[in-house]
C-alpha cells in the first residue's frame, strides 16, 4: 500500500476535538469530542462505517472521524514529531511487534474497555486484535466438491489425491504458507513455532515447483479458481464468502488448519483523545449487534465472541471466533514473523530464485 507524500500526510489525517467536563453539580458529564480512526479505506472504511460506527455515534456523544492510509509509518511520523493526530489505528500483527518494541503507543485502559467477549489471544497490553481472519484452502466446486475437498494441508499438497496446479499466496509475512507447509509435514499446533524455515521450503519442494502457482493478490487467485485456471488455491475466509455471496463464485473451503491472523486496534503515544478512543474501542469489542453485522458484511470476524450467537449457524461456524474452530486452527505468531521477517523473506526469495 503507498503512502501519501510526508508534507501532506499529518495535515490529510484530521485534528482533534475533545470537549470532556464536569456538570456544574460535580458529577462527571457524559464524555464527548471527536476520535480520529485511521483505517485502511475504501469498502473497507465503508463497512466499518455501517456497522460499528454509526451504530456508536448514535448511542454517545462522541464522533468518529474515520481516515484512510493507516499504517506504521505515518504512525510513527506522528509519534516522533510530536504531532499527533491520529486517536486509534489499524496495524498489522507485524506492525504491532515492532510498533511495541519502538514506544509508539499508549499502554489500553483495561478499566474502560471490557474484554470479557475478547479471545485471550487478542488482548495485548498496547492494543487488541480486533479484526480476525482465517488464511485456508480453497477449491473450485465444480471441480472438487465439498464433500471430497483436502481436509488438511498434508491433502492440499498431495498431488495424487487433487491433480493440476495449486495457487499459493506469495506474501509469506501476511498470509501463513510456510506454517501450511510445516502443517502438511505433519507438525503439530504446539511446535509450529519457532518456524522451521529450512523444513517448510523442503515441504514446498516436496509439493514440487511444477504444482505451484503464486499469486500476488487476494484478488487473483479468486479470479483463477472462478475462471477455471486451477482447482486448488489457498485464499481467505472473507474473500470466499464475498464471491459467494456477491459473484454466485463456486467455491468451497475449510476453517480446518486455517492460520488465524487479524489486525489491532492502537492508540499512538500522545494521542490528544486518548480517553474517549478506548470508549470507542470498548464499543467494538463489546457490542454484540455491531460485531455480527460486521462479519455479515465483511465475512470476517469482530474479537468479540458474544456476536456469534447472532449469525447464521452456516456462517458463524467458518468464523475465527466460533468454538466450533477451538484447537483446529493456528494462531500466527506475530512476535516471531516481527522478529524474524526480514532474514525469513530473503531466504524465501532465494528459494524461489532457485526453484
Amino acid at each position: 500500500m503507498s503512502l501519501p507524500a510526508t508534507s501532506t500526510l499529518l495535515a490529510a489525517c484530521g485534528g482533534s476535538d475533545t470537549n470532556e467536563t464536569a456538570a456544574d453539580n460535580g458529577t462527571a458529564a457524559k464524555a464527548s469530542g471527536t476520535v480520529t480512526f485511521v483505517s485502511y479505506g475504501g469498502s473497507y472504511n465503508e463497512n466499518l462505517r455501517k456497522s460499528i460506527l454509526d451504530p456508536f455515534e448514535r448511542q454517545s456523544d462522541i464522533k468518529v472521524k474515520l481516515g484512510e492510509n493507516t499504517s506504521l509509518a505515518p504512525l510513527k511520523l506522528q509519534v516522533q514529531s510530536g504531532n499527533v493526530q491520529w486517536d486509534i489505528a489499524e496495524l498489522t500483527g507485524s506492525e504491532y511487534e515492532v510498533a511495541v518494541k519502538q514506544d509508539l503507543l499508549e499502554p489500553f485502559d483495561y478499566g474502560v474497555i471490557d474484554t470479557a467477549g475478547v479471545p485471550p489471544y487478542a488482548k495485548k497490553e498496547f492494543g487488541i486484535k480486533y479484526a480476525l481472519f482465517l488464511f485456508v484452502m480453497a477449491w473450485d466446486q465444480r471441480v472438487v466438491s465439498d464433500a471430497k475437498g483436502p481436509k488438511t494441508w498434508a491433502e492440499f499438497w498431495d498431488p495424487q489425491a487433487f491433480p493440476g496446479k495449486r495457487s499459493l499466496y506469495d506474501k509469506i509475512d501476511s498470509a501463513g504458507i510456510l506454517e501450511a507447509a510445516l502443517m502438511a509435514e505433519g507438525v503439530p499446533f504446539d511446535d509450529i513455532y519457532p518456524l522451521d524455515v529450512e523444513r517448510a521450503l523442503k515441504s514446498l519442494d516436496a509439493l514440487g515447483t511444477d504444482n505451484i502457482v503464486w499469486h500476488a493478490t487476494p484478488e487473483e487467485a479468486i479470479q483463477q479458481l472462478t475462471s477455471g485456471a486451477l482447482p486448488l488455491a489457498t485464499s481467505w475466509n472473507g474473500r470466499v464468502g464475498i464471491a459467494r455471496r456477491d459473484e454466485g463464485a463456486e467455491i468451497g473451503f475449510t476453517p480446518n488448519q486455517a492460520v488465524l491472523l487479524g489486525d489491532y486496534l492502537v492508540v499512538p503515544k500522545g494521542a490528544p483523545n486518548a480517553k474517549l478512543a478506548f470508549e470507542v474501542i470498548n464499543f467494538i469489542v463489546t457490542d454484540a449487534k455491531a460485531g455480527a453485522e460486521y462479519a455479515k458484511l465483511t465475512n470476517y470476524a469482530i474479537a468479540n465472541q458474544a456476536a456469534i450467537d447472532l449469525l447464521p449457524p452456516e456462517m458463524a461456524e467458518r468464523l475465527p471466533t466460533s468454538p466450533a474452530l477451538e484447537g483446529k486452527i493456528l494462531v500466527k505468531d506475530d512476535a516471531w514473523w516481527a522478529a524474524n521477517l526480514e532474514s525469513t523473506s530473503e531466504t524465501f526469495k532465494q528459494w524461489q530464485l532457485s526453484g
